[in-house]
């Protein structure tokens, strides 16, 4: 996983370490070598037979250890990390593509990493959801290979629990997160994310007030103990239930990705917002 702090302070491969380094491996290697040592005698004590009458060896004359030569008492000068240099907007596609991928190990999030105006995406994405709209046109990639499927005939339709599993990968993906990662990758990115919230028509406001609703607008979203009854509409199915069917567009597709999905998603961006420093309540 990738230290957004520690990127540009790695050294090039054909480099050795600084005398520092030089004399923290020493130090490992010694105290690698006295647990290897203390390893091997406590297993000798153990195999030994305790029973047994037979009277110690003499020990073996031992060399005399040479004198420990003093240890350079000199404080490590700590390297201070080269800092990031962040592209303008429209030439960030690159830079952001290449640092989001080392959020995770998942390899599903490289599919989610493709197309142009990845910051814009992102910003547009998150004000549909922080206004409680649908953004499905905007992140056409996350749609799931197969329809929604229900289970049952009128007026007891529900929503078949296999329909959920149309989503566990994308559950899978966004569990995969760091958020510490993702807290110091918002940090690094913010001043991007501002420009593109000003782009979409609100200068004065920080994105941060949009994230905050965004996220917010998602915990409030119920987990459900069964699949939810439904009627055929016009277009899309329809919840039977008042409740379920005052939630927003925004909230009816999350909730479609079932309980247990849900859940896991909503521990992350609980995660995610005390990372990037958002107070996300629900």
């Amino acid at each position: 996983m990738m230290n957004l702090d520690d990127m540009d302070a790695t050294l090039p491969p054909d480099e050795s370490p600084p005398p520092d380094n030089q004399r923290l491996i020493r130090l490992v290697a010694l105290a690698a070598s006295i647990v290897v040592v203390a390893l091997g005698i406590g297993a000798y004590w153990l195999l030994t037979d305790e029973d047994t009458e037979e009277a110690p060896a003499a020990p073996e004359p031992v060399a005399e250890a040479p004198a420990a030569q003093p240890l350079d008492e000199a404080e490590p000068v700590p390297v201070e990390p080269e800092p990031v240099e962040v592209p303008e907007l429209e030439e960030s596609d690159p830079f952001v593509g290449a640092i989001v991928g080392g959020l995770s190990s998942h390899p599903g999030l490289t599919a989610w990493l493709t197309g142009e105006r990845m910051i814009r995406r992102f910003v547009v994405v998150v004000d549909n959801i922080a206004n409680g709209r649908n953004p499905a046109q905007h992140v056409p990639f996350m749609r799931p290979a197969q329809r929604l499927s229900t289970t049952g005939e009128a007026p007891g339709t529900r929503i078949a629990a296999a329909s959920y599993r149309r989503y566990n990968v994308h559950a899978e993906i966004i569990d995969s997160l760091d958020a510490d990662a993702v807290g110091a990758l918002y940090g690094l990115l913010e001043p991007l994310l501002d420009a593109a919230y000003a782009e979409l028509g609100y200068p004065d406001t920080p994105f941060s007030s949009a994230l905050r609703r965004a996220i917010d607008h998602l915990l409030a979203v119920p987990v459900l103990d069964r699949p939810p009854a439904v009627t055929r509409g016009m277009v899309f199915y329809e919840h039977t239930s008042a409740r379920l069917d005052a939630l927003t567009s925004a909230q009816k597709q999350f909730m479609g990705m079932g309980p247990d999905n849900v859940r896991v998603v909503q521990a992350k961006l609980r995660a995610i917002a005390q990372a990037v420093g958002l107070a996300a309540g629900r």
